[in-house]
């Protein structure tokens, strides 16, 4: 399957997962209570740091599986998978064990920021995600294996169903009283589905074996170096992602309230990133194609600019419409007592929007095993975060935690990556964004007058805020469509709207 339907399924799995979300969100904060929702996202934030021990591999998995199907080297594809396998069982061990020992030490931990009973509960929930996440990391090579050969349909497809699913039951256990228990349990059981597809998908039907006989030493060392810098980026991630509520809840007196609130508008933030991010994954076997074939940096330049205007014409929309009526959907979403969530979401997707656009430049270090200097920049840049956040935390617990990482972002994922690009792909700042907002920023103003202007009439409810949305769309489609895209993104949408058309007639 090629990379445009790759791409395309990637979105329809990225709006199943958003949609899934939103759509379970309102009823899980009204069904816990603000303070077993909090509880729920810290131990969430907690877990999320157990996927380290992927150590980087998953990349190594997608990058060497896509490079030998390309040769037509399945022996050296298979021996790969074995050792690749080992390992994952390995670590999923690993990360049950280190969730026993978590939930543990729990209650020393989080003593300040939560009552016993909150205590008790988190341990519980604790426990439960940690299995899902020991299971996860046990069968990830096999995900990573199907989408490094290129079965996107698999991979987003059983994904698809395995939401469905969780939705459906989720909301009948809710609607049956059930609360946190019963979701991350239902998460659980629905992973083991999905997971298990996977692996007799390899099996069965690829009917692709381990081996471990005739492994090279050295490359298994070289496998380790190019995964152990995508480690440390990864962990860098992970800290921006979730310190600040692992550190509210360590430092801050009845935290469970504003972990809550502040896992509102990381909610939010997430379902941006979903968005921003759901073609990386389809296009980094493209990308290692791309720069096996010896692109230049103006050829990596214009791959770019590309994919990055794709990425900003989508994200602008979203960003542009969240400043304008995200106040009055966060109210209607969550509740009249998240509405602080809006800031916090606002200040930490204005840092990622940067972030999702110049996304394709990581992906090209990757392919091309450059990636030592970023990564060591981006953690020295995390371990200010940090400091940030728990200085910033004494001033105000909500809005200094959240500014700490907006600061972190900014200077590790923006400033940072741009000098490593510059440096390693020859791709120049200037000239990039230069490439990236022609046309597109024109037509982002014109829309936000255009809805700052309609916003006036103070339209209420879900309705006034869909009629919002609606408007503020059709005139940003409009001025994108006729002063933002260039010639080439013009024919790409008209080639689009005829295929479409002629599958319709047929």
């Amino acid at each position: 399957m090629g990379r445009k339907k790759g791409v395309i399924l990637s979105y329809i799995l990225m709006v199943f997962e958003v949609l899934s979300t939103l759509l379970l969100t309102p009823f899980i904060i009204r069904s816990f209570g603000q303070a077993e929702y909090g509880v729920y996202k810290l131990v969430a934030s907690v877990v999320a740091y157990l996927a380290l021990l992927d150590l980087g591999i998953g990349n190594s998995v997608i990058r060497f599986t896509a490079k030998y199907h390309q040769e037509g080297d399945g022996e050296n594809l298979s021996r790969f998978f074995g050792v690749a396998q080992i390992y994952y069982v390995i670590i999923g061990i690993v990360a049950l064990a280190v969730g026993v020992v978590l939930t543990v030490i729990f209650p020393y931990v989080f003593a300040k920021g939560l009552t016993n009973e909150e205590i008790v509960l988190g341990q519980k929930l604790l426990f439960i995600v940690s299995l899902n996440t020991a299971v996860t990391l046990m069968t990830a090579v096999f995900t990573n294996i199907i989408i490094g050969l290129g079965y996107f349909a698999v991979s987003k497809g059983a994904s698809i169903i395995q939401i469905v699913i969780r939705i459906v039951v989720t909301y009948i256990a809710l609607a049956l009283g059930y609360k946190s228990i019963a979701v991350v349990t239902i998460n659980l059981v629905t992973t083991i589905g999905c997971k298990l597809f996977f692996v007799i998908f390899v099996f069965a039907k690829l009917k692709l074996k381990p081996k471990l006989r005739g492994v090279n030493k050295g490359f298994i060392f070289s496998v380790i170096g190019y995964s152990s810098w995508i480690l440390l980026q990864m962990i860098a991630t992970q800290i921006n992602a979730f310190a600040d509520q692992v550190l509210l809840g360590i430092l801050v007196p009845g935290a469970s309230m504003v972990i809550a609130v502040y896992g509102v508008g990381a909610q939010v933030v997430q379902y941006f990133q979903s968005i921003g991010g759901a073609i990386g994954g389809v296009l980094f076997p493209g990308v290692v194609s791309l720069v096996g074939k010896g692109a230049d940096s103006a050829a990596l330049e214009n791959e770019m600019i590309r994919i990055g205007r794709i990425s900003l014409i989508v994200l602008l929309a979203i960003w542009g419409g969240f400043i304008l009526y995200g106040r009055q959907f966060i109210a209607l979403w969550a509740g009249a007592e998240y509405e602080d969530a809006y800031l916090v979401a606002l200040i930490l997707m204005t840092a990622h929007l940067f972030i999702q656009v110049e996304s394709i430049g990581t992906q090209i270090l990757w392919a091309k095993n450059e990636h030592k200097e970023q990564a060591i920049l981006k953690f020295a840049i995390v371990l200010v975060n940090i400091v940030l956040t728990i200085l910033l935390i004494r001033w105000n617990a909500l809005f200094g935690a959240t500014i700490g990482t907006f600061i972190s972002l900014i200077l590790g994922d923006v400033f940072v990556m741009n000098l490593v690009f510059k440096r390693k792909i020859g791709i120049g700042l200037w000239s990039y964004y230069k490439g990236l907002l022609r046309g597109i920023l024109l037509a982002f103003l014109i829309t936000m007058a255009a809805g700052f202007l309609f916003s006036l009439l103070k339209l209420e409810g879900w309705g006034g805020f869909f009629v919002n949305i609606i408007v503020f769309s059709i005139v940003y489609i409009v001025s994108v469509a006729f002063v933002g895209m260039n010639k080439t993104e013009k024919n790409m949408m008209l080639s689009i709207m005829k295929k479409f058309k002629r599958k319709k007639r047929s």
